[in-house]
């Protein structure tokens, strides 16, 4: 039940679950394997092309991504500001792209579209899990940055939601050059962590959104440059 409520918070499938995001944060990176599971399957069936990528892309973020890719694009449009602390949480809640959001927007795909082109199924499944599982990383070790919305909705995380959301990383510790690009996710994520902190003083849905964002990617660069 929690798996699905998981799959309704942070999917666009359609799931009939009461969801209380609080009580389901621990089983997001199931969400994860359906998501690298779906480019899995694409590229199984139709290859590797660059309009197959593109179209495996584009049907992985209107059900998964949208709007992971939305508080990435958000968080780069207030982080890059030269404004305060409540500024950019305004920012943020405006949602409107600036451009340092495009900028980074357009940059992110084209390294996300090369990097999942030269990585193996099993490094496409532990990206996506590892981001989900980063999500739940970040908001245990961290506080939300305003009392309301998305971020706080999740607040706090119990450490046994972050042990069950670790559950799901298993499978991959038996090959060590992912172990070390889990490690090279890791470390990115904090440091994303680290940056929020600092700015706006927690994390807040779009910086979730970013966290996502950035595991997946920095997974799979890691991977790409060990080899």
């Amino acid at each position: 039940m929690k798996i699905l409520g998981a799959i309704g918070f942070l999917s666009r499938i359609p799931v009939k679950v009461n969801i209380d995001p609080s009580k389901v944060v621990g089983d997001f990176p199931a969400v994860g394997y359906l998501s690298g599971g779906l480019y899995i399957f694409i590229f199984y069936l139709m290859g590797r092309s660059w309009p197959i990528i593109v179209g495996a892309i584009f049907i992985n973020y209107l059900i998964f991504n949208a709007f992971h890719f939305d508080g990435l694009l958000d968080t780069a449009d207030a982080f890059l500001s030269q404004k305060d602390r409540q500024k950019k949480l305004e920012i943020m809640k405006m949602g409107n792209s600036g451009p340092m959001a495009i900028l980074t927007g357009v940059l992110y795909m084209m390294i996300f579209a090369f990097v999942l082109e030269k990585s193996s199924f099993i490094t496409i499944l532990a990206a996506s899990v590892f981001g989900r599982y980063a999500m739940v990383f970040v908001a245990y070790i961290s506080k939300p940055a305003r009392r309301e919305g998305l971020g706080a909705s999740i607040f706090p995380v119990k450490l046994s939601s972050l042990i069950r959301s670790s559950v799901y990383l298993i499978p991959f510790l038996f090959f060590p050059k992912i172990v070390l690009s889990l490690l090279v996710g890791l470390a990115c994520v904090t440091g994303l962590e680290f940056l929020s902190n600092r700015l706006i003083g927690g994390f807040t849905g779009d910086t979730l959104g970013a966290t996502e964002e950035i595991g997946v990617i920095s997974v799979m660069i890691g991977r790409f440059f060990l080899g």
